[in-house]
């Protein structure tokens, strides 16, 4: 081991969120003209845009109530075989080529990789 047991691998340490940090301060304030946080004030002129119909306010209070919806994926396997006659390892191979960048042919195709597991 390069370090010694309870010292940190990270040598750098966390990355700092300077600007992050000093909003949330400032977004804690209270706003001296409308007696409210300076938070609780972003936070209507949100909602009044979104009832003047600006689609991106609407976006943004749903992103922050529900979550973001979950992105969709579609996979293009440009290969003479049938999908259905792959072995699991290749598939698995193949979705975690194309997650990483590559066109997933060596694993894929049969010519290298080991049985994965999916997570």
């Amino acid at each position: 081991m390069p370090w010694k047991k309870g010292e940190s691998g990270n040598v750098h340490g966390r990355p700092e969120k300077a600007f992050t940090d000093a909003l949330r301060l400032v977004m804690a304030e209270d706003d001296p003209v409308r007696k409210k946080r300076k938070l609780r004030c972003v936070a209507e002129k949100l909602y009044e845009k979104a009832m003047e119909g600006e689609g991106w306010a609407v976006c943004q209070i749903g992103d922050r109530l529900d979550g973001k919806p979950a992105q969709e994926s579609t996979v293009t396997i440009d290969n003479k075989r049938d999908g259905t006659d792959w072995a699991r390892h290749e598939l698995v191979a193949f979705l975690h080529d194309a997650k990483a960048g590559s066109n997933g042919a060596a694993k894929a195709n049969g010519r290298g990789g080991e049985p994965d597991s999916v997570h």
